[in-house]
């Protein structure tokens, strides 16, 4: 349990399973097997050791909860939930159980009845910041954010909030009280915390979504996975730096790279290894870990105080072609969801602020509508029901197209001919600007910092329209322009983008 406890999972792994090998009757180790595969990611695993432990023990409810656990890592959502009722039966004030059930819920839409549950959860154990910040969620989902204010307004009463909460705080002010009050508190709390890395990296964020850069990219150095705080860039003739982050950012961070006015080079590591047919002919590529600068620290290490253009990429083959093969001109390109899709991936123990950009299929079906020629889908792993959904609402065949993200080179050949491109941010969007092509981003709140706070545009994407949900989720307004400008004259083809 001390190696456990310590996250030496490994050695832990060893002894417990040295302990069911002495006694198969030993549920406790079973169960603790099973935490540990959870960790590991292994939830076929997790799973099999926690139906152990609950066969041993049927009525433990703490061993129902982490079956629970293990079928939501699995993605057996309706399993998971039965499993979570059936340790509340058991116990019913244990407010772990209550919390990932109303996470089990929220994965499967059902909102209301989450609501109750994360509510359940908070007044069992109303100082736990994770059942503040699930209920602060939660609210803000339904388009409450004042709601969602009061409850960490309750938390921090005696006291300044758990470091967890910090964005969240900051996210509720700037949604009630607009963001120069969110950048007030957050600049009121480093006086108190100077050292608080939420603070900073949340003020970051606030203050670039207002356009203060300067000041923003120096708290931005405070970054979560920056494994230090450089001051200046290293005294050398050749920059390596060191590519982080998702692949849209990588691209979006290299437009500070020309600045650096000397030679320079950019370590791929493996998981961003897909850019390097799209960059190898425009920039050198490092092919060795031996990077000096993290390339998310450019823009503070150099004190940028002004949006620089896309990094520019060139496409290449046929993309016309690809689209004439589905239908007839013009052509406009749709993606719903980017980010980390926390209903096909891991449903617990996660980042409650981890990035999900979406909107649902059918009301982009029906903004788009009326549209004179072919829609193609470029959305990554969409599913059968959202494309049915996609398809009613627009009253089209929706092609997809989504095999075009495996590979950057096909997806930037036709990114280069769509006419228009309906999206949320994603990766795509960044290759359209690459291109010098502009897009329609649909911005959920609340809005990734580069999409501003407030406004229709952009400054690091100029001649894309912005179209921002807003904090109460209602999506009618924004849709609504969408619509007009996209069809303005009920269905003619719309102007060519700039």
């Amino acid at each position: 349990m001390a190696a456990l406890d310590a996250g030496d999972y490994e050695t832990a792994d060893r002894i417990f399973r040295s302990v069911v090998e002495q006694d198969p009757g030993a549920h406790p180790a079973w169960v603790a097997l099973a935490v540990i595969a959870i960790h590991a990611g292994s939830p076929d695993l997790a799973v099999e050791h926690a139906r152990r432990a609950v066969a041993l023990d049927r009525n433990n409810a703490d061993y129902l909860n982490k079956l629970g656990i293990a079928l939501g890592e699995q993605g057996d959502l309706r399993a998971a939930e039965q499993a979570f009722r059936r340790a509340l039966k058991l116990n019913p004030a244990y407010a772990g159980a209550h919390h990932n059930l109303a996470k089990a819920l929220q994965k499967q839409g059902k909102l209301a009845e989450s609501l109750k549950e994360f509510e359940r959860a908070h007044r069992l154990e109303p100082g736990v910041a994770e059942m503040q910040a699930s209920l602060c969620g939660i609210y803000r989902l339904q388009g409450e954010p004042a709601r969602a204010l009061e409850v960490l307004r309750a938390a921090v009463r005696d006291g300044t909030p758990h470091p967890a909460l910090i964005p969240h705080f900051a996210d509720c002010i700037a949604d009630v009280e607009g963001p120069a009050a969110a950048v007030s508190w957050l600049q009121n709390l480093l006086e108190q915390q100077p050292g608080s890395q939420p603070a900073h990296y949340a003020l970051a964020f606030m203050l670039l979504s207002v356009g203060e850069w300067r000041e923003g990219w120096k708290h931005h150095l405070w970054r979560p996975r920056s494994a230090e705080r450089p001051e200046r860039l290293p005294d050398q003739e050749r920059i390596i730096l060191r590519a982080e982050y998702g692949l849209g950012d990588v691209l979006f961070f290299l437009r500070f790279a020309p600045q650096l006015h000397k030679p320079f080079a950019l370590y791929l590591p493996p998981q961003l290894a897909k850019l390097a047919p799209l960059l190898s002919d425009r920039i050198e590529l490092a092919d060795a870990s031996v990077a000096s600068t993290g390339l998310p620290d450019l823009p503070s290490l150099l004190q940028a105080e002004t949006t620089p253009p896309a990094f520019p990429l060139r496409a290449h083959g046929d993309g016309l072609e690809k689209l004439a093969r589905l239908g007839p001109s013009p052509y406009l390109g749709l993606t719903w969801r980017a980010g980390t899709d926390l209903r096909r991936g891991r449903e617990f123990g996660v980042d409650q602020r981890v990035l999900l950009k979406e909107i649902p299929p059918a009301l982009l079906g029906r903004a788009v509508r009326g549209w004179p020629g072919t829609l193609v889908s470029l959305q990554r792993g969409s599913t059968p029901d959202e494309v049915q959904l996609l398809r009613e609402a627009s009253g089209k065949e929706i092609h997809d197209l989504s095999s075009a993200n495996e590979d950057l080179r096909e997806a930037l050949a036709v990114l280069a001919v769509l006419d228009d491109y309906v999206a949320v941010s994603n990766t795509n969007i960044h290759l359209r600007a690459a291109l010098g092509r502009t897009a329609r981003v649909l911005v959920p709140n609340p809005p990734e910092w580069r999409w501003m706070r407030t406004g229709e545009a952009s400054p690091w994407f100029p001649g894309s329209s912005v179209y921002r949900q807003p904090a109460s989720r209602d999506w009618t307004a924004p849709l609504r322009r969408l619509r007009e400008d996209l069809l303005p004259s009920g269905g003619a083809r719309p102007p060519a983008p700039a």
